[in-house]
């Protein structure tokens, strides 16, 4: 009886092993894919919310068509679309102050960069990178 009871409890604990490696394999592989559709959803982001930046700072003769353009506002709802389901409300108040900037943006006749937009792009990347574990780093 002893060895009967002594293999029960064998079982159990192999079964348990077994059990709980599957489930934290399980979470790292999420972890891993939740991670990899956040980059992809910045890299949607901030590539089209750049080409929208370019495009209104540029004199409205200098570059191709409306349609271009609200081709590329869609890609950057795409990307704003995604990092709302995906990110933590820190980084979407950075993400959405970004668009919003970007929206009010006029020509410059002179090349020079909207400042304010540069420093929210800036606050944005910092607040992924910590979202996706990659530190602060330069």
């Amino acid at each position: 009886m002893d060895n009967l009871l002594a293999g029960l409890i064998g079982a159990l604990l192999g079964l348990t092993g077994v059990a709980l490696g599957g489930w934290l394999q399980r979470r790292g592989e999420h972890q891993r894919w939740l991670r990899d559709q956040k980059l992809r959803a910045a890299i949607d982001f901030i590539g089209a919310t750049g080409a929208v930046y370019d495009r209104r700072r540029r004199l409205p003769s200098a570059g191709p068509t409306g349609t271009d353009e609200v081709a590329e506002w869609a890609r950057a709802q795409d990307g704003r679309s995604a990092l709302y389901l995906l990110c933590d409300e820190k980084t979407i108040e950075v993400a959405e102050a970004l668009i919003t900037r970007v929206r009010r943006i006029e020509p410059a006749t002179n090349g020079s960069h909207d400042g304010e937009a540069i420093s929210l792009l800036r606050d944005l990347v910092r607040r992924l990178r910590l979202e996706l574990g990659a530190g602060l780093g330069k």
